[in-house]
């Protein structure tokens, strides 16, 4: 049915206030041009089109103008109703873009894009936004802000949902706990844990939202002793599709504990909130390095594989792929490069004597090292400031994920060729074996979501400027899927090329938790209203 209702000017705040003849009120910018009805159309035909003689409003979804009755499409109804939860970006509108843009963090565009972006400042307004959007059939996609490789929150149609507002938190350290909103930078975190004396495996990067890094499990600073991060998720405060609000944890609702450890992007709600287990700081944080030629890779990583056998947990043992200006490059001109393999060892420790100790295997390295530098002091939230640099903004980003049963020193030497044939300087491979060489047997069983590890990880990260270079370096990423495809046994969800790969999100899991996801996605959002992997 039409709904007309009567415009009620309001000069005092410059707006009209449409209510009259619907159960709720609805508060709209004043039309520059006279009009003498508003019409809102509830349970009509979407695929009807208003008449051409009325206005439609260019700071606002309500439809305005002076035909007598008018209809509308029911994803407009929800945009109107988000815009008294916080700032609303339509498409087509200024500031879309760079709303829209935040969340790929890479200048890389995915071609997709919502209806309107949404920004939620607390839990009341992600309640807001759900609600409307069931009313009027919207998907919603949720971000909490920082970069996502394969953009996951950018959907085509329906909100993107950004709580990035939500950043509150609270440290307990006499209980070593932690209560923080998903929109928590990472940096940020790891500046409180430190401010109490405390720690937890807060992420590599400082930049993206804690939310989106723990749902997708987490692979953050110690992670081979202290586990990805998802484990120390303690309690989840979330809100359903149908605005109500649950919490997880092991005492209730473990289920939904179970997904938000891990699940990503597939997770059938927004989390508001995250209970986190903390443990005291290492107050003796030690990072060596050493950096080779390329020619040096097999000494390399015969040194590193045998050394893995000795190493305790409590050591963490990057290895990074990439290249250096040659040393007769010209420093005003790009191209001149030589591959390098970059070795760091981060010990966290109570006292040097324990950092010393930790690291003692390593001291048998191959003595061609082009540079090293031995247990420099590091503060745990200083440790993100180095890999912050390395994906620096504006930069177009394509990255992949491979486990495999593969050793270290197996691994680097498949993957020599393709470093030498990037074709760009800024790209690189990173390979690690968590718990050196244990991590196939390293997480617990069936207390998440996240449930796929093997011996070692290969991420694959293409970074460029040029957009005439998008294509070679796709051809890249794929030729480093190519080369890890037949050792490869399955991925990292959170920087898996799941869009151009959409099976790579089913083979970041095991096929048990796989199928529980299946089910309880079903039974937490029955109607499909949030987004999930791609397909």
């Amino acid at each position: 049915m039409h709904v007309v209702v009567r415009l009620a000017p309001m000069d005092s705040i410059g707006q009209w206030m449409v209510g009259e003849g619907d159960d709720d009120a609805f508060w709209g910018p004043r039309p520059s041009s006279v009009a003498d009805a508003a019409c809102r159309w509830r349970n009509g035909d979407p695929s009807e089109i208003a008449p051409p003689d009325t206005l439609q409003s260019t700071s606002s979804p309500l439809v305005l103008g002076r035909a007598h009755s008018v209809t509308r499409s029911p994803r407009a109804a929800s945009v109107s109703a988000m815009h008294a939860v916080g700032p609303v970006w339509r498409r087509g509108e200024p500031g879309y873009a760079g709303a829209l843009g935040d969340p790929q963090f890479s200048a890389l565009e995915s071609g997709l894009g919502p209806d309107a972006v949404v920004r939620a400042s607390d839990e009341a307004g992600v309640v807001e936004v759900l609600r409307a959007a069931a009313d009027s059939g919207e998907r919603v996609a949720v971000r909490s802000g920082g970069h996502s490789w394969a953009a996951a929150g950018v959907r085509d149609d329906g909100v993107l949902l950004d709580v990035g507002g939500l950043d509150h938190a609270r440290i307990d350290a006499e209980g070593l706990q932690a209560r923080f909103g998903p929109g928590l930078r990472g940096g940020r975190l790891a500046e409180l844990l430190v401010a109490h004396g405390t720690a937890a495996p807060a992420g590599h990067c400082g930049t993206p939202g804690v939310g989106g890094y723990l749902l997708g499990g987490g692979l953050g600073l110690n992670w081979g002793d202290w586990l990805p991060a998802c484990y120390s998720v303690t309690r989840v405060r979330a809100v359903l599709a149908d605005g109500s609000i649950v919490e997880g944890s092991a005492e209730a609702d473990p289920d939904l504990l179970w997904l938000a450890r891990g699940a990503g992007p597939g997770f059938p709600g927004v989390v508001t909130e995250f209970d986190l287990a903390l443990r005291p700081l290492p107050s003796c944080i030690r990072v060596s390095s050493w950096r080779y030629d390329l020619s040096s890779l097999d000494a390399v990583g015969e040194w590193l594989t045998r050394a893995s056998d000795e190493l305790p947990r409590n050591v963490e043992l990057p290895v990074v792929l990439g290249h250096v200006p040659a040393a007769d490059a010209d420093p005003a001109t790009s191209g001149s490069r030589r591959a390098v393999v970059g070795v760091t060892a981060i010990a966290y420790a109570h006292d040097d004597e324990g950092a010393a100790s930790a690291v003692a295997p390593l001291a048998a390295a191959p003595a061609a090292a082009s540079e090293e530098v031995h247990a420099v002091p590091v503060a745990f939230d200083a440790l993100h400031e180095a890999v912050d640099a390395t994906y620096p903004p504006g930069r177009r980003y394509l990255a992949d994920t491979f486990w495999t049963p593969l050793d270290l020193a197996a691994t680097l030497e498949r993957l020599a060729p393709l470093i030498e044939a990037a074709p760009s300087d800024e790209s690189y491979l990173l390979v690690s074996m968590p718990a050196h060489g244990a991590g196939a047997t390293l997480l617990p069983e069936g207390v998440s979501a996240y449930s796929l590890h093997d011996r070692t990880l290969v991420i694959a990260y293409a970074i460029w400027r040029d957009p005439a270079d998008d294509e070679a370096n796709r051809q890249w990423i794929d030729a480093v899927a190519d080369t890890m495809a037949p050792v490869c046994s399955g991925h990292f969800l959170s920087e898996a090329d799941i869009r151009r790969h959409p099976e790579r999100a089913e083979r970041s899991f095991s096929p048990d938790a796989w199928a529980r996801l299946g089910e309880l996605r079903s039974h937490y959002d029955p109607e499909g209203r949030f987004h999930s992997w791609f397909t």
